[in-house]
């Protein structure tokens, strides 16, 4: 069977909606909720489901109604700023997605939105991906990456059986930014490859496992390496995801 399975990508569509709510998580993460009746429609999608974030100039008039062919009719023109977020949490029944944004030191366009947006703001955003389903077929699930992987873990985690065998590794700066989420907390330290070296430290389970693997891309290269050269891991069913890049501009 194949590994680190997608579902069918539903149909792409822009989305406008308001900010209902913010909330400090952790020092250093922002929860932002937006919702209303325009998320009806929004598909249910579970596990590491994301979105394509739009940041426009704050002097541009869009055009009414937004769509995505009108949005993409004015890249002539002005074209966003655009960053992938997962959604940390969906509600169909109250219409609301709420979105964690971790607030780099450096600048960013989604950071920085983040910092200051206030309830009857809105955000723009286009999606949503496909989402990885997890192979009810194997013994257990390894699921790894630092703080801009928490949703998508948190997602996985609430997706998958409650009997299921899971074991999870974060690395955030301290003990200040953990969260409360069934997972092995690695607290930075200077240490390189400090994903990888706690898992290669680990008493892990035999049998069939899924790896999901997601963050900074040397991390997931190193952990990746360990997993199938160290681990004999089935390279089917390790699949990394980059989702940034030390010493590229923030998000």
């Amino acid at each position: 069977m194949s590994t680190n399975r997608r579902s069918r990508r539903p149909e792409t569509k822009l989305w406008r909606v308001p900010v209902l709510r913010t909330e400090r998580v952790t020092p250093t993460l922002a929860r932002v909720t937006v919702g209303g009746p325009d998320l009806a429609d929004f598909p249910v999608g579970g596990t590491d489901q994301n979105v394509m974030l739009y940041f426009y100039p704050d002097d541009v008039e869009l055009p009414e109604p937004l769509t995505l062919a009108s949005a993409r009719a004015m890249w002539s023109q002005v074209r966003p700023l655009t960053r992938t977020y997962t959604v940390r949490r969906h509600d169909p029944v109250a219409n609301e997605l709420d979105f964690d944004f971790v607030l780099h030191d450096e600048a960013g366009p989604a950071s920085d939105w983040a910092r200051t947006v206030e309830p009857g703001d809105p955000l723009i955003f286009v999606g949503p991906s496909p989402t990885y389903q997890p192979d009810p077929d194997v013994d257990w699930y390894l699921l790894a990456g630092d703080e801009s992987a928490l949703p998508a873990i948190a997602a996985i985690l609430r997706e998958l059986p409650s009997d299921a065998d899971v074991r999870v590794f974060v690395e955030v700066a301290d003990a200040a930014e953990e969260q409360d989420l069934p997972v092995t907390w690695l607290h930075r330290d200077g240490t390189p490859d400090l994903l990888a070296r706690a898992v290669a430290k680990a008493t892990l389970p035999e049998g069939r496992v899924e790896a999901w693997l997601a963050g900074e891309r040397a991390s997931m290269v190193a952990l990746r390496a360990h997993l199938l050269d160290d681990r004999g891991f089935d390279r089917r069913r390790v699949r990394p995801t980059t989702y940034w890049r030390r010493g590229e501009p923030g998000s």
